[in-house]
Protein backbone atom coordinates (compact mmCIF):
# COMPACT_ATOMS: atom_id res chain seq x y z
CA UNK A 1 0.00 0.00 0.00
CA UNK A 2 1.41 3.41 -0.94
CA UNK A 3 2.00 5.79 1.94
CA UNK A 4 -0.02 9.01 1.64
CA UNK A 5 2.90 10.88 3.22
CA UNK A 6 5.67 9.84 0.81
CA UNK A 7 6.22 10.71 -2.84
CA UNK A 8 6.07 7.70 -5.23
CA UNK A 9 9.83 7.78 -5.91
CA UNK A 10 10.59 7.60 -2.17
CA UNK A 11 8.23 4.65 -1.72
CA UNK A 12 9.89 2.90 -4.68
CA UNK A 13 13.28 3.65 -3.15
CA UNK A 14 12.30 2.07 0.17
CA UNK A 15 11.09 -1.05 -1.67
CA UNK A 16 14.37 -1.26 -3.57
CA UNK A 17 16.39 -0.97 -0.37
CA UNK A 18 14.28 -3.65 1.33
CA UNK A 19 14.94 -6.05 -1.58
CA UNK A 20 18.67 -5.25 -1.41
CA UNK A 21 18.73 -6.02 2.33
CA UNK A 22 16.93 -9.30 1.56
CA UNK A 23 19.73 -10.06 -0.99
CA UNK A 24 17.29 -10.10 -3.92
CA UNK A 25 19.74 -8.11 -6.00
CA UNK A 26 18.06 -8.48 -9.41
CA UNK A 27 14.76 -7.18 -8.06
CA UNK A 28 16.49 -4.46 -6.02
CA UNK A 29 18.37 -3.30 -9.13
CA UNK A 30 15.12 -3.09 -11.15
CA UNK A 31 13.23 -1.29 -8.39
CA UNK A 32 16.12 1.15 -7.89
CA UNK A 33 16.11 1.91 -11.63
CA UNK A 34 12.37 2.66 -11.46
CA UNK A 35 12.84 4.77 -8.32
CA UNK A 36 15.66 6.71 -10.04
CA UNK A 37 13.38 7.38 -13.04
CA UNK A 38 10.56 8.60 -10.78
CA UNK A 39 12.98 10.76 -8.78
CA UNK A 40 14.32 12.36 -11.95
CA UNK A 41 10.79 13.10 -13.14
CA UNK A 42 10.01 14.61 -9.71
CA UNK A 43 13.14 16.79 -9.87
CA UNK A 44 14.67 15.12 -6.76
CA UNK A 45 18.29 14.79 -7.86
CA UNK A 46 19.56 13.59 -4.47
CA UNK A 47 17.07 10.70 -4.44
CA UNK A 48 18.03 9.92 -8.07
CA UNK A 49 21.72 9.79 -7.03
CA UNK A 50 21.02 7.53 -4.08
CA UNK A 51 19.13 5.05 -6.25
CA UNK A 52 21.92 4.97 -8.83
CA UNK A 53 24.30 4.32 -5.94
CA UNK A 54 22.07 1.46 -4.75
CA UNK A 55 22.09 -0.01 -8.26
CA UNK A 56 25.89 -0.04 -8.15
CA UNK A 57 25.81 -1.77 -4.75
CA UNK A 58 23.59 -4.48 -6.24
CA UNK A 59 26.10 -5.06 -9.06
CA UNK A 60 28.97 -5.22 -6.55
CA UNK A 61 27.14 -7.72 -4.33
CA UNK A 62 26.36 -9.92 -7.34
CA UNK A 63 30.05 -10.00 -8.24
CA UNK A 64 29.49 -8.09 -11.52
CA UNK A 65 32.62 -6.02 -10.96
CA UNK A 66 33.12 -4.63 -14.48
CA UNK A 67 29.53 -3.39 -14.63
CA UNK A 68 29.84 -2.10 -11.07
CA UNK A 69 32.94 -0.10 -11.96
CA UNK A 70 31.31 1.38 -15.09
CA UNK A 71 28.30 2.40 -12.97
CA UNK A 72 30.54 3.89 -10.26
CA UNK A 73 32.61 5.88 -12.79
CA UNK A 74 29.44 7.32 -14.38
CA UNK A 75 28.20 8.38 -10.95
CA UNK A 76 31.60 9.80 -9.99
CA UNK A 77 31.65 11.89 -13.17
CA UNK A 78 28.14 13.29 -12.66
CA UNK A 79 27.93 17.04 -12.01
CA UNK A 80 25.90 16.53 -8.81
CA UNK A 81 28.73 14.42 -7.35
CA UNK A 82 31.19 17.29 -7.81
CA UNK A 83 28.93 19.61 -5.78
CA UNK A 84 29.15 17.61 -2.53
CA UNK A 85 32.13 16.27 -0.53
CA UNK A 86 29.88 13.46 0.73
CA UNK A 87 28.77 12.31 -2.72
CA UNK A 88 32.27 12.80 -4.12
CA UNK A 89 33.85 10.69 -1.37
CA UNK A 90 31.21 7.95 -1.64
CA UNK A 91 31.46 7.73 -5.43
CA UNK A 92 35.27 7.86 -5.34
CA UNK A 93 35.34 5.02 -2.83
CA UNK A 94 33.05 2.97 -5.08
CA UNK A 95 35.39 3.50 -8.03
CA UNK A 96 38.37 2.48 -5.87
CA UNK A 97 36.66 -0.75 -4.80
CA UNK A 98 35.81 -1.55 -8.43
CA UNK A 99 39.38 -0.89 -9.59
CA UNK A 100 40.74 -3.09 -6.82
CA UNK A 101 38.32 -5.85 -7.80
CA UNK A 102 39.77 -5.80 -11.33
CA UNK A 103 43.36 -5.80 -10.10
CA UNK A 104 44.05 -2.14 -10.96
CA UNK A 105 45.59 -1.60 -7.54
CA UNK A 106 47.67 1.55 -8.03
CA UNK A 107 44.66 3.39 -9.52
CA UNK A 108 42.47 2.06 -6.68
CA UNK A 109 44.83 3.38 -4.02
CA UNK A 110 45.00 6.83 -5.64
CA UNK A 111 41.21 7.06 -5.96
CA UNK A 112 40.62 5.89 -2.37
CA UNK A 113 43.22 8.34 -0.99
CA UNK A 114 41.47 11.22 -2.78
CA UNK A 115 38.08 10.06 -1.45
CA UNK A 116 39.42 9.86 2.13
CA UNK A 117 40.89 13.38 1.88
CA UNK A 118 37.59 14.70 0.56
CA UNK A 119 35.62 13.10 3.40
CA UNK A 120 38.10 14.42 5.98
CA UNK A 121 37.13 18.00 5.03
CA UNK A 122 33.84 17.60 6.92
CA UNK A 123 33.68 16.15 10.47
CA UNK A 124 30.10 15.07 9.77
CA UNK A 125 31.41 12.61 7.16
CA UNK A 126 33.15 10.29 9.64
CA UNK A 127 31.38 7.18 8.35
CA UNK A 128 32.21 8.05 4.72
CA UNK A 129 35.84 8.71 5.70
CA UNK A 130 36.05 5.28 7.36
CA UNK A 131 34.73 3.68 4.15
CA UNK A 132 37.31 5.47 2.01
CA UNK A 133 40.13 4.73 4.46
CA UNK A 134 39.26 1.03 4.41
CA UNK A 135 39.31 1.00 0.59
CA UNK A 136 42.70 2.75 0.61
CA UNK A 137 44.19 0.26 3.07
CA UNK A 138 42.82 -2.72 1.12
CA UNK A 139 44.37 -1.49 -2.14
CA UNK A 140 47.74 -0.76 -0.49
CA UNK A 141 47.74 -4.12 1.28
CA UNK A 142 46.97 -6.07 -1.90
CA UNK A 143 49.77 -4.08 -3.58
CA UNK A 144 52.02 -5.35 -0.75
CA UNK A 145 52.86 -1.73 0.17
CA UNK A 146 52.63 -2.85 3.78
CA UNK A 147 54.44 0.05 5.46
CA UNK A 148 52.09 2.51 3.72
CA UNK A 149 49.10 0.31 4.54
CA UNK A 150 50.05 0.09 8.23
CA UNK A 151 50.46 3.88 8.43
CA UNK A 152 46.93 4.27 7.04
CA UNK A 153 45.70 1.63 9.52
CA UNK A 154 46.86 3.84 12.39
CA UNK A 155 44.85 6.71 10.85
CA UNK A 156 41.82 4.43 10.59
CA UNK A 157 42.14 3.36 14.22
CA UNK A 158 41.85 6.99 15.34
CA UNK A 159 38.51 7.19 13.44
CA UNK A 160 37.04 4.19 15.29
CA UNK A 161 35.59 6.13 18.19
CA UNK A 162 32.44 5.72 20.28
CA UNK A 163 30.67 7.77 17.58
CA UNK A 164 30.78 4.89 15.08
CA UNK A 165 28.43 1.91 15.26
CA UNK A 166 29.65 -1.60 16.03
CA UNK A 167 29.31 -2.73 12.42
CA UNK A 168 31.55 0.08 11.16
CA UNK A 169 34.04 -0.50 13.99
CA UNK A 170 34.12 -4.23 13.24
CA UNK A 171 34.86 -3.65 9.56
CA UNK A 172 37.62 -1.21 10.55
CA UNK A 173 39.33 -3.64 12.93
CA UNK A 174 38.96 -6.36 10.28
CA UNK A 175 41.01 -4.48 7.67
CA UNK A 176 43.64 -3.46 10.27
CA UNK A 177 43.97 -7.11 11.25
CA UNK A 178 44.43 -8.10 7.60
CA UNK A 179 47.37 -5.75 7.22
CA UNK A 180 48.91 -6.91 10.51
CA UNK A 181 48.83 -10.53 9.30
CA UNK A 182 50.35 -9.60 5.92
CA UNK A 183 53.12 -7.69 7.72
CA UNK A 184 53.92 -10.76 9.88
CA UNK A 185 52.52 -9.05 12.97
CA UNK A 186 50.61 -12.23 13.77
CA UNK A 187 49.74 -11.37 17.39
CA UNK A 188 48.40 -7.95 16.27
CA UNK A 189 46.47 -9.62 13.44
CA UNK A 190 44.77 -12.03 15.84
CA UNK A 191 44.02 -9.23 18.31
CA UNK A 192 42.40 -6.92 15.74
CA UNK A 193 40.41 -9.77 14.19
CA UNK A 194 39.19 -10.71 17.68
CA UNK A 195 38.05 -7.09 18.13
CA UNK A 196 36.26 -7.33 14.77
CA UNK A 197 34.59 -10.64 15.68
CA UNK A 198 33.28 -9.11 18.93
CA UNK A 199 31.52 -6.35 16.97
CA UNK A 200 30.28 -8.21 13.88
CA UNK A 201 27.27 -10.42 14.40
CA UNK A 202 25.92 -13.29 12.25
CA UNK A 203 22.42 -12.49 13.51
CA UNK A 204 22.67 -8.94 12.10
CA UNK A 205 24.37 -9.65 8.76
CA UNK A 206 25.20 -13.25 7.92
CA UNK A 207 26.76 -12.28 4.56
CA UNK A 208 29.18 -9.90 6.29
CA UNK A 209 29.93 -12.61 8.86
CA UNK A 210 30.76 -15.03 6.02
CA UNK A 211 33.08 -12.56 4.31
CA UNK A 212 34.82 -11.66 7.57
CA UNK A 213 35.50 -15.27 8.53
CA UNK A 214 36.67 -16.11 5.02
CA UNK A 215 39.08 -13.15 5.04
CA UNK A 216 40.28 -13.94 8.56
CA UNK A 217 40.94 -17.57 7.58
CA UNK A 218 42.77 -16.42 4.45
CA UNK A 219 45.02 -14.08 6.43
CA UNK A 220 45.74 -16.77 9.04
CA UNK A 221 46.62 -19.26 6.29
CA UNK A 222 48.98 -16.76 4.66
CA UNK A 223 50.67 -16.55 8.07
CA UNK A 224 50.83 -20.40 7.97
CA UNK A 225 48.52 -20.72 10.97
CA UNK A 226 46.96 -24.10 10.27
CA UNK A 227 45.44 -24.32 13.74
CA UNK A 228 41.99 -24.99 15.24
CA UNK A 229 41.13 -21.26 15.29
CA UNK A 230 41.77 -21.05 11.53
CA UNK A 231 39.64 -24.13 10.87
CA UNK A 232 36.80 -22.58 12.92
CA UNK A 233 36.97 -19.46 10.73
CA UNK A 234 36.79 -21.59 7.57
CA UNK A 235 33.85 -23.65 8.83
CA UNK A 236 31.93 -20.54 9.97
CA UNK A 237 32.55 -18.89 6.58
CA UNK A 238 31.46 -21.98 4.63
CA UNK A 239 28.28 -22.35 6.68
CA UNK A 240 27.39 -18.65 6.39
CA UNK A 241 28.13 -18.64 2.63
CA UNK A 242 25.81 -21.64 2.18
CA UNK A 243 23.08 -19.84 4.15
CA UNK A 244 23.21 -16.61 2.12
CA UNK A 245 23.84 -18.32 -1.22
CA UNK A 246 26.54 -15.94 -2.41
CA UNK A 247 27.73 -15.24 -5.95
CA UNK A 248 29.91 -17.66 -7.93
CA UNK A 249 32.82 -15.40 -7.12
CA UNK A 250 32.09 -15.76 -3.38
CA UNK A 251 32.04 -19.55 -3.67
CA UNK A 252 35.28 -19.64 -5.66
CA UNK A 253 37.02 -17.43 -3.09
CA UNK A 254 35.72 -19.72 -0.33
CA UNK A 255 37.01 -22.78 -2.22
CA UNK A 256 40.44 -21.19 -2.50
CA UNK A 257 40.60 -20.78 1.28
CA UNK A 258 39.63 -24.44 1.82
CA UNK A 259 42.22 -25.58 -0.77
CA UNK A 260 44.91 -23.54 1.02
CA UNK A 261 43.95 -25.25 4.31
CA UNK A 262 44.24 -28.68 2.64
CA UNK A 263 47.61 -27.73 1.17
CA UNK A 264 49.00 -26.68 4.57
CA UNK A 265 47.56 -29.86 6.10
CA UNK A 266 49.44 -31.91 3.49
CA UNK A 267 46.28 -33.21 1.77
CA UNK A 268 47.44 -32.52 -1.79
CA UNK A 269 44.83 -34.77 -3.40
CA UNK A 270 41.93 -32.85 -1.84
CA UNK A 271 43.60 -29.50 -2.58
CA UNK A 272 44.02 -30.44 -6.25
CA UNK A 273 40.39 -31.62 -6.48
CA UNK A 274 39.37 -28.06 -5.50
CA UNK A 275 42.06 -26.09 -7.34
CA UNK A 276 41.75 -27.67 -10.79
CA UNK A 277 38.13 -26.60 -11.46
CA UNK A 278 38.70 -23.36 -9.52
CA UNK A 279 41.60 -22.27 -11.74
CA UNK A 280 39.56 -23.17 -14.84
CA UNK A 281 36.93 -20.63 -13.69
CA UNK A 282 39.35 -18.10 -12.18
CA UNK A 283 38.77 -15.43 -14.84
CA UNK A 284 35.77 -14.19 -12.82
CA UNK A 285 38.04 -13.50 -9.83
CA UNK A 286 40.07 -10.33 -9.29
CA UNK A 287 43.36 -10.62 -11.19
CA UNK A 288 45.43 -10.77 -8.00
CA UNK A 289 43.14 -13.47 -6.51
CA UNK A 290 43.34 -15.52 -9.71
CA UNK A 291 47.14 -15.18 -9.52
CA UNK A 292 47.16 -16.45 -5.91
CA UNK A 293 44.98 -19.41 -6.97
CA UNK A 294 47.38 -20.39 -9.75
CA UNK A 295 50.40 -19.96 -7.44
CA UNK A 296 48.82 -22.30 -4.89
CA UNK A 297 47.87 -24.70 -7.70
CA UNK A 298 51.48 -24.72 -8.91
CA UNK A 299 52.84 -25.43 -5.41
CA UNK A 300 50.30 -28.22 -4.91
CA UNK A 301 51.11 -29.81 -8.27
CA UNK A 302 54.82 -29.58 -7.49
CA UNK A 303 54.31 -31.29 -4.14
CA UNK A 304 52.41 -34.03 -6.03
CA UNK A 305 55.37 -34.48 -8.44
CA UNK A 306 53.32 -33.25 -11.42
CA UNK A 307 56.20 -31.12 -12.63
CA UNK A 308 55.21 -30.08 -16.16
CA UNK A 309 51.72 -29.02 -15.11
CA UNK A 310 53.12 -27.13 -12.10
CA UNK A 311 55.47 -25.13 -14.34
CA UNK A 312 52.49 -24.07 -16.46
CA UNK A 313 50.57 -22.97 -13.34
CA UNK A 314 53.57 -21.01 -12.02
CA UNK A 315 53.97 -19.28 -15.38
CA UNK A 316 50.28 -18.29 -15.38
CA UNK A 317 50.54 -17.03 -11.77
CA UNK A 318 53.59 -14.87 -12.55
CA UNK A 319 51.87 -13.44 -15.63
CA UNK A 320 48.73 -12.57 -13.64
CA UNK A 321 50.75 -10.95 -10.84
CA UNK A 322 52.52 -8.84 -13.47
CA UNK A 323 49.12 -7.91 -14.94
CA UNK A 324 47.98 -6.79 -11.47
CA UNK A 325 51.16 -4.68 -11.12
CA UNK A 326 52.44 -6.85 -8.25
CA UNK A 327 56.11 -7.38 -9.18
CA UNK A 328 57.00 -8.60 -5.67
CA UNK A 329 54.46 -11.43 -5.86
CA UNK A 330 55.60 -12.27 -9.39
CA UNK A 331 59.18 -12.39 -8.09
CA UNK A 332 58.02 -14.68 -5.25
CA UNK A 333 56.66 -17.14 -7.82
CA UNK A 334 59.95 -17.15 -9.72
CA UNK A 335 61.95 -17.46 -6.48
CA UNK A 336 59.81 -20.45 -5.46
CA UNK A 337 60.60 -22.04 -8.82
CA UNK A 338 64.32 -21.29 -8.47
CA UNK A 339 64.49 -22.83 -5.01
CA UNK A 340 62.36 -25.89 -5.72
CA UNK A 341 62.82 -26.77 -9.40
CA UNK A 342 66.08 -27.35 -11.24
CA UNK A 343 66.96 -25.91 -14.62
CA UNK A 344 65.70 -28.97 -16.45
CA UNK A 345 62.33 -28.81 -14.79
CA UNK A 346 63.06 -31.44 -12.15
CA UNK A 347 62.54 -30.95 -8.39
CA UNK A 348 65.66 -29.94 -6.48
CA UNK A 349 67.44 -32.87 -4.90
CA UNK A 350 66.70 -35.41 -7.67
Amino acid sequence: MQSPHLAPHLVAGLSARAKWKARDFDEAFSLAAEAARLARDAGDETAWWNMRYLQAECLRDQGSIEEYLAHAIALNDHRLTASSPELGAKAGTMVAIGLQGLGRLAEAATMAADAAKLAATDPELLYVQVLAQRALIAALAESRLLNDAWRECLVLETLITDDVDEDTAGKGYWVIGNVAFLADRVADGSRYHDLAAERLSPSKDVDLWARFNRASAEMRLQAKLGDAATLRCIERAELATDIVGGSERDHLEMSLVRAHWNYLAGDMQEALAILEPLCARSSILATQTSAEAHFLYGRTLLSSQRIDKSLSAFEKAAKLFDQAALPERSAAVREHLRQNVGRRGRPRGE
